[in-house]
């Protein structure tokens, strides 16, 4: 285990070395869309206690496109995420886009549904990042989605997945406003997601019928670009009980080769004051 670890770190060090890798075209139909890397970890202090329960997360990652016409698109994504607290996972996404048109969009495959697109890519430093709130939004699943493009403002989607039955899905966004919504036919519950993209103000707000209601809510501080105030919020709709309650400041920092963050933070549930260091292509 110890020895995987230090291969992937390394590895990841050495990807970001050679600085962002974004946009690579290989040929006329091949496009790397992205090559990713990038290292978290966070410390929690009781303040109960003199307790410290500490965690680092890799994650390696890439997407590519064949684009073999220009109506037809073949995308496919992987992920590798390592962390020592929880077991090694892989995320794997591969679908066909087809453009008939420039305002309408056909995809079939294993990939993100509707809603699960208001969730941050995988491949990315959002997506290893991703909060407790938009991690309740459901996530990828084989099944078919369309969209149609009224105009650069406008946009409606709708969806059908597999999720041990037929899973509907549906969206609605106009300019930084997004709402989707669903319904599992195996379970008989709905959701639904709401996202706010401002900005100075990023929010996303998801409902989940008889189970939770969540919020993430990020602030830009004015003449301050770099730093942001961040609120991660769960309430359990059946117990009445707060699930989930982080407060705290973002500062953001990048440069030729990488981005990355420093966090400082207060999480209600364990009563500990939470700190991060993360750095990503």
């Amino acid at each position: 285990m110890k020895k995987v670890v230090m291969f992937v770190l390394l590895s990841t060090m050495s990807v970001v070395g050679l600085s962002q890798i974004k946009d690579i075209k290989v040929n006329d139909q091949i496009t790397v869309d992205r090559v990713y890397a990038g290292i978290m970890s966070g410390s929690y202090f009781s303040v109960d206690s003199l307790n410290i329960v500490s965690f680092v997360d890799l994650r390696l990652g890439a997407m590519a496109t064949y684009k073999p016409a220009k109506w037809i698109s073949v995308k496919s994504f992987c992920v590798y995420n390592m962390q020592t607290k929880t077991e090694p996972f892989g995320i794997i996404h591969f679908w066909v886009k087809l453009n008939p048109t420039e305002k309408f969009s056909l995809e079939a495959g294993n990939m993100a549904t509707l809603p699960t697109e208001q969730r941050p890519h995988p491949v990315s430093g959002d997506g290893q990042f991703e909060t407790f709130a938009e991690a309740q939004i459901v996530g990828m699943a084989l099944g078919a989605k369309m969209k149609y493009q009224f105009n650069p403002d406008f946009k409606i989607g709708a969806g059908i997945a597999d999720r041990k039955g037929p899973e509907y899905s549906g969206m609605f966004n106009y300019k930084k406003i997004t709402l989707s919504g669903w319904y599992t036919d195996k379970t008989q519950k709905a959701g639904s997601a709401l996202t706010l993209d401002f900005e100075r103000i990023y929010s996303v707000l998801v409902w989940r019928q008889d189970q939770t209601i969540s919020n993430i809510f990020c602030f830009k501080i004015p003449k301050h670009e770099t730093l942001s105030l961040y609120a991660d919020d769960g309430y359990n709709l059946v117990t009445g009980d707060l699930v989930r309650g982080e407060y705290g400041i973002l500062k953001n920092f990048s440069s030729t080769h990488f981005s990355g963050l420093l966090g400082f933070g207060y999480v209600t549930e364990t009563r500990s004051v939470a700190g991060y260091l993360f750095l990503h292509l």
